[in-house]
């Protein structure tokens, strides 16, 4: 009878586990109203995600979230000015560019992605005088696996769930 209970109890725990994950991520079943909602979600659920991931206390997490929040929209900047959202006639424009013209692009490309590294190297100096290294390094991956299930999550909403069965 204790066996059935404790599997009982194991079932239950389980479930209560895979909910609480998955809290962040229900709000891509239904579409926002606009890009910008879209976005907000989107920023919103990966602070819930680094939240969990992070599990800072609350002396870490003061200091912590106005300093990666700088460091967020900085980095967002440079990301839109190094990959800026082109039409097809821009992106035809560029591909008939003279040599000249494309090696200035070539050099503004490479000046643009020195300053994200070093932003990123300023940050990590920063986060690492406030969190133990085992978080920032926490943090890092935190982000890449958030990304990772946020294009996952996307591709299955727009091609709806795969059959893992067929190859």
């Amino acid at each position: 009878m204790k066996t059935k209970a404790k599997i009982k109890i194991a079932k239950y725990a389980s479930l209560m586990g895979l909910i609480l994950f998955l809290i962040p991520f229900i709000g891509f079943a239904q579409p926002p109203q606009d890009k910008s909602d879209k976005w907000e979600q989107i920023k919103a659920q990966k602070i819930a995600y680094l939240t969990a991931k992070l599990n800072l206390k609350p002396s870490e997490s003061q200091e912590f979230w106005p300093i990666y929040n700088e460091y967020s929209e900085k980095r967002d900047k440079l990301l839109n000015e190094i990959y800026p959202k082109l039409s097809k006639q821009e992106l035809d424009k560029l591909m008939a560019l003279s040599d000249k013209e494309s090696a200035q692009r070539m050099d503004d490309y490479f000046a643009k992605q020195t300053q994200l590294l070093n932003l990123e190297k300023d940050y990590n100096a920063r986060f690492r005088k406030i969190l133990p290294d085992n978080k920032v390094f926490k943090l890092y991956m935190a982000e890449i696996m958030f990304k990772k299930e946020l294009l996952d999550d996307m591709r299955r909403s727009k091609h709806g769930p795969k059959d893992e069965g067929m190859h």
